[in-house]
């Protein structure tokens, strides 16, 4: 292979060379065709060359000198020589005349082998992700300084892959057809899709990409957005040519809901899906989500999670305060719980300094990682279908006393001049929808009215008329922000018109769809009824429609600075399987670029720096008790924030 010929990408790992030689006695350079020496291949004015065995050394040495070459050295190894060739004899040049003398065996130039770099992805968005690699590029119309990021494309040259581990994200669910994320899902070996049957007997049926706390039921589909987010900064899918890049460019993430359509949760929920995730042999928790108030359960829950070996990544929090300052019940948790398998993750931001919304603490905050102007996975939900009565019924069927009002604003009523009636049973369909390629669906609405406790609002939903139907969960959001969940139908009273929405995952893809409402009263106290305006179903639309940029998102907050953590402790455990949880923390905690702005500010005194912390996980020693598995396995108090 001469040395004008095309560049090769030449790999450590390749076993057989190929050397294509020239045709005895064809000269493939002229006066004409001068050489285009790359210095990126070999060496200039240096050849390796190998004698005929039997050959004199006196005949090798005019060989060497009737082109004014010398020997620098012998490689005594292979029995050839390094030869360096005098100025104005080209490389090119050089190995044809050797070759062409009947006593050299083979000729041929001093390539360069370099080590196995990775390049940045292919990924369209790649620029777009200061936190993986700053160049001092321009994201979100924000200047960046150079280098301020997680050295990944250095961590990227030993390892990308994080799927010899389960990271469970504890969060609001994540869009399940996003094409960043759709191949990174961790599924459930033990159970079969769509058969209705506890297949592995862990307590939940069909739980194949994990479970929905919320609705308790295996619909994993986001309900705020925010979990698709948290997804993508960990494992979008890297090298695919679409979107970002996630830390580990593949992976096997577990999704397990607790946040419902505002982000809220209840600790009740979060702890069945941090159970979940210990009894489902997951390493790693993200938890981009927290509030003020020490919580007994919750703590236990974190510390038998650890005591299985899980380490659990949680955001600081958003409040721009010193969490070591704060009273013990005014500390955010669960980031602010003293627990060894907790990492408490503040924000960086482009120029590696701490933005003043991120929480921090010398004690209770363990390192920085980048969390501002953060971009990934988002699902584009558009309103697809609404009804808000304007002009008429909408094509909607009433039945008993249901009615249009048609006063400014128009709205729908089941009690449109009175009290309703005792043991009434009312319905109000809607028309058919088509919801074809429409997924991550959504109904929202605004209601207003009372009822008694004996009587009850339900939304149901079916594919045909004739059912059968299925009644769906209702949330509502009153105008002084008191939000409820409704399992059994609505009662209760709302003066002034409220949000509402309802998960309509049951019609995904479905091309022919109905709601309805139905009012069903009992025998005692009598009361105004509902009023219903504004019903819309939001969706995404699931073949993923240029602009690709309308599929992701930025944002900015602690919520989004714990993935790229936790992204890190999955590439260092799937590496290195056999590390212990302490052993995987130390690594992180102790391999951060160490910074003014984060000195006295948290535990470390830096920022994360992926590549620092491989090195150092790899210098760790295995515990030869480890037991290395793949991961594969058959009135409560609400948590009101995602740190975004």
């Amino acid at each position: 292979m001469i040395c004008h010929m095309k560049k090769l990408i030449i790999s450590l790992f390749i076993l057989n060379l190929f050397v294509l030689y020239p045709v005895p006695g064809q000269h493939l350079l002229s006066a004409d065709h001068p050489p285009v020496i790359d210095q990126d291949i070999c060496i200039r004015n240096e050849l390796i060359v190998k004698f005929k065995t039997g050959t004199h050394r006196k005949t090798a040495q005019e060989v060497k000198e009737s082109i004014g070459a010398f020997s620098i050295k012998k490689l005594n190894m292979i029995d050839a020589e390094h030869i360096l060739l005098p100025d104005g004899i080209s490389v090119d040049d050089a190995i044809v005349m050797f070759r062409n003398d009947p006593n050299v065996e083979w000729a041929e130039p001093n390539y360069i082998r370099r080590t196995m770099a990775i390049s940045s992805p292919n990924d369209p968005f790649f620029n777009e992700l200061w936190s993986l690699h700053n160049t001092g590029q321009i994201v979100n119309d924000t200047l960046g300084t150079a280098n301020a990021d997680i050295q990944a494309l250095e961590a990227w040259e030993t390892t990308t892959d994080c799927s010899n581990v389960i990271i469970a994200i504890i969060d609001s669910g994540v869009d399940l057809s996003h094409p960043d994320i759709i191949h990174n899902l961790w599924t459930n070996p033990g159970e079969i899709a769509g058969n209705g049957v506890d297949d592995d007997g862990n307590g939940y049926i069909d739980d194949i990409h994990g479970w929905n706390f919320v609705d308790n039921n295996n619909d994993v589909s986001d309900s705020n957005n925010h979990g698709t987010h948290v997804a993508g900064v960990i494992a979008a899918e890297g090298n695919n040519a679409f979107g970002t890049t996630g830390v580990c460019w593949s992976a096997k993430i577990m999704i397990l809901k607790f946040l419902d359509t505002r982000g809220t949760g209840n600790t009740t929920d979060e702890i069945s899906a941090i159970q979940y995730a210990v009894a489902n042999n997951a390493k790693i928790i993200n938890a981009s989500f927290g509030e003020s108030g020490y919580l007994q359960g919750e703590y236990d829950a974190i510390s038998a999670a650890g005591s299985a070996g899980l380490l659990f990544v949680a955001s600081s929090g958003n409040q721009g305060f010193d969490n070591d300052a704060k009273a013990q019940d005014d500390k955010i948790y669960p980031g602010g719980y003293d627990l060894d398998n907790i990492i408490s993750v503040a924000a960086s931001d482009q120029d590696d300094q701490l933005p003043d919304w991120s929480v921090y603490g010398a004690t209770t905050v363990d390192l920085a990682a980048p969390g501002d102007n953060i971009y990934s996975a988002y699902p584009n939900r558009e309103v697809v279908w609404t009804s808000t009565f304007n002009t008429g019924n909408d094509g909607w069927n009433l039945t008993g006393t249901w009615a249009r009002v048609p006063t400014a604003p128009a709205y729908l009523t089941d009690s449109p001049s009175a009290d309703y009636s005792r043991n009434t049973e009312t319905f109000a369909v809607s028309p058919m929808i088509d919801l074809s390629d429409k997924g991550s669906l959504i109904l929202t609405f605004t209601i207003r009215g009372s009822s008694d406790n004996d009587s009850g609002l339900f939304l149901e939903t079916a594919t045909s008329l004739l059912g059968p139907w299925t009644n769906q969960k209702m949330e509502v959001v009153s105008i002084s922000d008191n939000y409820t969940h409704y399992e059994n139908g609505l009662s209760g009273t709302y003066l002034y018109w409220a949000d509402a929405a309802v998960m309509l995952t049951a019609l995904n893809d479905a091309t022919q769809a109905y709601i309805r409402f139905r009012f069903t009263t009992g025998g005692g106290n009598v009361d105004e009824g509902w009023d219903i305006d504004d019903i819309m179903i939001h969706a995404v639309d699931t073949n993923y429609p240029a602009p690709v940029a309308d599929h992701f998102q930025f944002l900015s907050g602690t919520s989004v600075a714990a993935p790229l953590v936790t992204g890190a402790a999955g590439i260092l455990w799937s590496h290195t399987p056999g590390l212990s949880l302490s052993q995987i923390k130390r690594s992180l905690i102790n391999g951060v670029d160490v910074l003014p702005a984060f000195e006295g500010k948290v535990v470390s005194g830096g920022r994360l720096n992926l590549y620092n912390s491989l090195q150092l996980s790899l210098s760790e020693t295995v515990d030869p008790g480890v037991v290395v598995s793949s991961g594969d396995s058959g009135g409560t108090c609400f948590i009101d924030s995602i740190y975004r």
